[in-house]
């Protein structure tokens, strides 16, 4: 199934509209040790009982509301300003973190419950490839009664998959013997196109080979590149072929096959943290309906959001995480934003309508440094090669779990991080009224330079200081966690952003932070 999502790729930053357009951004850029010679400049000790927003001159709520009719934006908002409960931010050095093998066992067995578990098979046996073919023939049959010209690509597509079937089915062995899975991390190496090499450790098992349902259990080691270097690569039918290193080992459970992740198939309805402190039930807005289908949402599930926050929060508990905590709560659908129906095939859109609505609660979990949020999204930073981005990546790191009406639905974690050392445990900030007036006398910049020639609608609804990861240096496995002010919100009423922030300014000196680049 497929999903369109309205996803805003630009910085959307705030603007006076009686200042004049800078020529230039304000952005410092990636110099590190400039950064932590700032962080480490002259902070003074908080006095007792002195609060972060005491010591930053920083209001509760950000209200503001803004126009510039030469960039055609308005701006505006009531936004709370949410500070950590710790006295100070620190500046720290991190390493992209590999899963050992006890953390590995203990959600192996903790989500597996003990039922049999297997390596994937790397053959299939005869019948299930007659399956293959019988249901890719039926719907070869399906598209041609219908006549239609559009559907002549597909088929022929279809037809190409029947023939690698039919080549494959006789060479096929009759059974296939399965190997039993316990989560035991193994060696896997891979060699691109003869320019590089790597080692890496994972595990790869499954519940029920051969059959559409059932659990999965992965995990992928960052691999040892022999060489990190990025390449290009023609191959002999003219296609190219690129290698691009990245850094961010995962760990990913589905109890049937569907991991409903708010960022992967599934469509967020309702954000729920609130109840799941509250213990409330979740309760849809009337007549929600999602775009692209005809019928307004109902709420499937009995359980409570503070229900799967418990199981959730006991389930990493149990495996040992003690370093994460709890950033929000999200109700989801299986069902996706599929967009206006005559843009669609209408098969397509008939068997999107057709296949059962599934429900889950997405518990979002965030690291925590010194009692500090590590802010994240769902995407990666990438090494700048000469301007072009073919280089190494290195994933945010994401930890999810959704929990339904009969427990544990699935489990995503990327890209974890490990603390390397504390550069300064108190790192000394702009002032909130400073970085109130970078953020609006920015927002003109990106206008000017993104080109845009519509009418924006920016609306400002939660403002956050947290500390966000960024580059040393060309490194994709070592960064700096640095204090940073995050601005949330929608544009033109869509705030579909995958969590990505509408803007970062790094709060030691003032310059932008561009999470695609990593700095």
């Amino acid at each position: 199934m497929r999903r369109i999502r309205i996803f805003i790729l630009v910085l959307f930053l705030m603007l006076t509209a009686c200042q004049p357009t800078p020529k230039e951004p304000f952005v410092i850029g990636k110099d590190n040790e400039r950064l932590i010679e700032k962080a480490k400049g002259s902070a003074e000790p908080a006095q007792a009982g002195s609060s972060l927003y005491d010591q930053l001159g920083c209001p509760r709520t950000y209200v503001l509301d803004l126009k510039n009719e030469a960039t055609r934006v308005r701006i505006r908002g009531e936004a709370p300003v949410i500070l950590p409960e710790a006295d100070a931010l620190p500046l720290v050095y991190v390493q992209a973190a590999r899963f050992d093998q006890e953390t590995v066992y203990a959600f192996f067995r903790a989500l597996t419950a003990g039922e049999p578990m297997y390596d994937i098979p790397t053959a299939s046996p005869k019948w299930y490839i007659e399956q293959q073919i019988k249901e890719k023939q039926a719907r070869v049959d399906e598209l041609a009664a219908g006549g239609r010209s559009e559907d002549e690509f597909q088929i022929r597509a279809l037809q190409n998959e029947i023939t690698g079937l039919q080549q494959e089915y006789s060479k096929a062995p009759e059974e296939v013997a399965l190997v039993p899975n316990d989560g035991t991390l193994k060696p896997y190496s891979w060699d691109f196109m003869g320019k590089n090499s790597a080692k890496g450790t994972a595990v790869q098992a499954i519940e029920r080979p051969f059959e559409k349902d059932g659990a999965t259990f992965t995990v992928t080691n960052d691999a040892v590149y022999e060489n990190a270097g990025s390449y290009a690569e023609t191959d002999g039918d003219g296609n190219e072929q690129y290698f691009t290193p990245r850094s961010g080992s995962n760990l990913s459970y589905t109890r049937n096959g569907l991991h409903m992740g708010s960022y992967t198939t599934s469509t967020q309805l309702l954000d729920v943290t609130k109840e799941s402190l509250t213990g409330e039930a979740a309760r849809l807005p009337e007549g929600l309906i999602i775009e692209g289908h005809l019928e307004p949402e109902k709420l499937l599930l009995s359980l409570t959001p503070a229900e799967a926050r418990r199981q959730a929060e006991q389930l990493i508990a149990d495996c040992g995480v003690t370093d994460m905590v709890v950033d929000g709560v999200y109700l989801l659908s299986s069902r996706q934003e599929i967009g206006a129906a005559e843009y669609w095939d209408p098969d397509d859109l008939a068997l999107q309508r057709a296949l059962p609505e599934r429900q889950a609660y997405a518990v979002r979990f965030l690291r925590q440094v010194a009692g500090v949020s590590v802010e994240s999204f769902f995407g990666i930073s990438q090494v700048r090669v000469d301007d072009a981005g073919y280089g190494p990546e290195w994933h945010y790191e994401v930890l999810e779990v959704a929990v339904d009406d009969e427990g544990i639905q699935g489990v995503e974690w990327i890209g974890p991080l490990a603390v390397e050392s504390i550069i300064t445990d108190r790192s000394t900030l702009l002032p909130f009224e400073n970085v109130r007036t970078i953020f609006e006398k920015m927002l003109p910049i990106v206008y000017a330079n993104y080109g845009v020639d519509k009418d924006w609608e920016i609306e400002i609804d939660h403002v956050r200081l947290c500390l966000w990861r960024i580059f040393d240096r060309d490194s994709f496995t070592r960064g700096i966690l640095t204090p940073v002010w995050c601005f949330y919100g929608q544009v033109n009423g869509y705030s579909d952003t995958m969590f990505q922030p509408l803007l970062i300014l790094n709060a030691v000196d003032g310059s932008i932070i561009d999470p695609h680049i990593g700095y």
